[in-house]
């Protein structure tokens, strides 16, 4: 084993000891270590696999810079300050919003390390749905609806990177997984959802979906079937859709709802009108 990884293993250990993941009895260290043990998968250098061990010490230790600077070298704290969020009294949207726009200004082996964190993520997350139900949802700091905006984001800002890195590609995978049940499967998944919308909600195809999908699309109905809205959110929609070439008429409501379908799905108006004319129109 690498020397230098070797300290880190011991360094991660001490420093993230005794704390558990969230809302759960699972030791913290399966995090940074199964990440490592991606970026080593992935054929990283030592430097990048260190940083997995060390990835979130100044984030959730008392660990400072200048520490991992004299024990790991500055090729490793770069690393980690990159994947970090830094200032913590912003909200959970600003910290998200930041992160996205930084994507673009990461090396390549940051953005293998950035990758590899997300994708443990929602493993992680895949698996506790499976233990535990969606009761998991609770214990982030924001619901479902808006972790998957986060994550489908996440894709989106990662595409220029894809060939850097297999991560990516894989953490596609899990994105659907989670989010629709299925490898590869959001085109024809979000298409259902626009029929259910705008068509007909069919109450015994989505019992059968994964949990997430079958969630999402209850909360979709329900405010589809809401009879106020924001009206003036929806008016801006209305026209987005309009300039998009979508002319056609819907009541506030449906306009609601597949503004919210838009939102979970990180789908831009114009490709959102790409899916509604294939499934819809067709």
């Amino acid at each position: 084993m690498n020397p230098l990884i070797e300290e880190a293993i011991r360094f991660s250990s001490i420093r993230h000891g005794g704390q558990d993941c969230n809302g759960s009895s699972i030791p913290y260290l399966s995090h940074p270590f199964s990440v490592a043990l991606l970026l080593e998968t992935d054929q990283q250098p030592p430097a990048v696999v260190v940083a997995g061990l060390l990835h979130d010490v100044i984030e959730k230790t008392n660990t400072e810079p200048h520490e991992i600077l004299s024990k790991f070298g500055p090729d490793v704290l770069r690393l980690v300050l990159a994947v970090s969020e830094g200032i913590r009294d912003l909200t959970w949207e600003q910290r998200k919003q930041m992160t996205l726009q930084r994507l673009s200004t990461l090396q390549f082996d940051e953005v293998a390390l950035f990758v590899a964190d997300k994708l443990h993520n929602l493993r992680s997350i895949r698996y506790d749905l499976e233990m535990e139900g969606m009761k998991v949802w609770q214990r982030f700091e924001r619901p479902m609806r808006d972790q998957s905006w986060y994550y489908h984001e996440l894709l989106l800002a990662l595409e220029p990177f894809r060939s850097s890195t297999d991560l990516i590609g894989l953490y596609e995978q899990e994105l659907h997984l989670l989010f629709y049940g299925e490898k590869n499967a959001k085109d024809r998944k979000v298409r259902q959802l626009l029929e259910s919308i705008v068509i007909n909600f069919d109450e015994d195809i989505w019992i059968q979906e994964a949990a997430p999908l079958c969630q999402t699309a209850y909360e979709l109905r329900e405010i589809v079937g809401r009879e106020t809205c924001g009206e003036e959110e929806v008016a801006r929609f209305r026209q987005q859709l309009y300039q998009s070439g979508w002319p056609e008429l819907s009541s506030p409501s449906t306009l609601a709802g597949l503004k919210e379908l838009s939102y979970r799905t990180a789908l831009d108006v114009k490709d959102l009108v790409i899916l509604m004319r294939h499934s819809i129109v067709n």
